[in-house]
């Protein structure tokens, strides 16, 4: 295969020539089918992730079963809390799965262990990283722990209308459901509310902002 798409990082241009050749060797390419799960919950260490194209989403599982959605990764971005094996910090779990069609980028954890023990810039890589991750996890315990359903439910709205720069929103209710931790009944009266008040607009499989201001007001 070509250059790697870690040739992007900052710790590219640190590693030596076969340091570089091990990671392009080792580094391969998966495509996935939107809804397809990546990696589930208590699986086996996966090594560190890197999108080349599509949305993914990183998800806390429950033993129940229930998810919240932590973050949503694009073209161009890593996860390591996927490679729980080499970061002892890890003390928690995620589920990857693919929101769209898209690829990935995967590198073995063997590979990037030793890599991380010989150079420390792909060692800063691997922990700012997990950091960075790691805040996008309190971040989301923190909603469900200190935010209403609504407060939920219009961050989640204004977040990804910022994140795609638009106003038309393509998600299913249930899909909405799954990333903000709620069930879809209650999704539907609250965005039925939202409609109500002039602040969206829905069709089927999606949402309209029609009023950020007053969407921002309830945050």
């Amino acid at each position: 295969m070509g250059e790697s798409g870690f040739h992007t990082f900052g710790f590219w241009e640190k590693l030596t020539d076969g340091q570089k050749r091990l990671l392009e060797s080792r580094t391969r390419e998966v495509e996935y089918q939107a809804g397809q799960i990546v990696r589930a919950a208590g699986s086996q260490c996966a090594g560190i992730l890197l999108v080349k194209r599509g949305v993914f989403r990183m998800a806390l599982c429950s033993g129940d079963g229930r998810e919240a959605t932590v973050s949503r990764m694009r073209a161009g971005e890593a996860c390591v809390l996927t490679a729980s094996c080499m970061i002892s910090a890890i003390s928690f779990d995620v589920q990857i799965q693919a929101e769209t069609d898209g690829c990935l980028e995967m590198v073995p954890p063997e590979v990037f262990a030793r890599l991380m023990e010989e150079n420390i810039y792909v060692e800063n890589f691997v922990y700012k990283s997990a950091t960075e991750r790691f805040s996008d996890v309190v971040n989301a315990v923190e909603q469900l722990l200190f935010m209403t359903l609504e407060q939920r439910l219009v961050t989640f709205l204004l977040d990804e209308s910022a994140q795609q720069k638009s106003d038309l929103l393509h998600f299913t209710q249930e899909q909405i459901a799954v990333a903000i931790g709620s069930a879809r009944e209650v999704v539907t009266r609250g965005l039925k509310k939202l409609a109500g008040e002039g602040a969206i607009e829905l069709f089927r499989g999606g949402v309209r902002i029609t009023d950020r201001k007053r969407l921002y007001d309830k945050v």
